[in-house]
């Protein structure tokens, strides 16, 4: 295997980069694009994705002028990618070709093999997490009045209860008036109450 310059994952230095591969994907729409408008409005740029092997040994040959040898380190540099998986944060990738930044983990593999004995070859898949900052700004007060003039296009409030219309105060009225005319003929005929209520 040749040696090349050693990872750096949040810090955490391995002895031997195997594999990478940097993915940039984008969302092209595959239907018609109107004449006239930005086709870039209509591509989506996907996070960029690293997949990469790396190599973790406790003798390492390469970089023992580093790190010496210790035959706890693997099972330390594992137990250290469980807590960044875990933890859920965004961390930096470093490689000889470029440092990448705001990275999540999406996937370790930990394999064993008799041929490998305690030295280690993991896969590691990276995503990076797109951040954005919020911003505000002043409306002018011309955008909140009404025509070319500028007057103050008037108010509304949303919480007043409407008023009862003339139709619904007549028929209020109207109730009103035939209860108490069936109140009279209740109380000078009495005989009509009990015709009434056996109907």
């Amino acid at each position: 295997m040749k040696p090349t310059e050693p990872v750096s994952i949040d810090g955490i230095t391995f002895d031997a980069m195997i594999d990478l591969d940097e993915n940039w994907d984008a969302d092209v729409p595959s239907f018609p694009v109107e004449t006239g408008f930005e086709v870039s409005d209509t591509i989506v740029l996907r996070p960029i994705k690293l997949s990469m092997k790396v190599f973790l040994t406790n003798t390492p040959v390469t970089w023992k002028q580093l790190r010496g040898t210790d035959i706890y380190r693997v099972d330390e540099v594992i137990e250290r990618l469980k807590e960044l998986y875990f933890s859920k944060t965004p961390i930096t990738v470093s490689t000889s070709d470029n440092d990448y930044e705001d990275m999540a983990i999406v996937n370790i593999a930990l394999p064993k093999t008799v041929a490998m004995g305690s030295s280690k070859e993991i896969p590691i898949t990276f995503q990076q997490i797109r951040t954005v900052e919020a911003a505000t700004t002043s409306v002018p007060a011309s955008l909140g009045r009404g025509g070319a003039s500028g007057v103050n296009s008037g108010t509304a409030n949303v919480n007043a209860r409407p008023a009862s219309t003339p139709a619904s105060g007549a028929v209020k009225r109207k109730v009103r008036v035939i209860e108490a005319v069936f109140y009279i003929i209740c109380r000078v005929a009495p005989g009509f109450w009990a015709a009434a209520t056996e109907l």
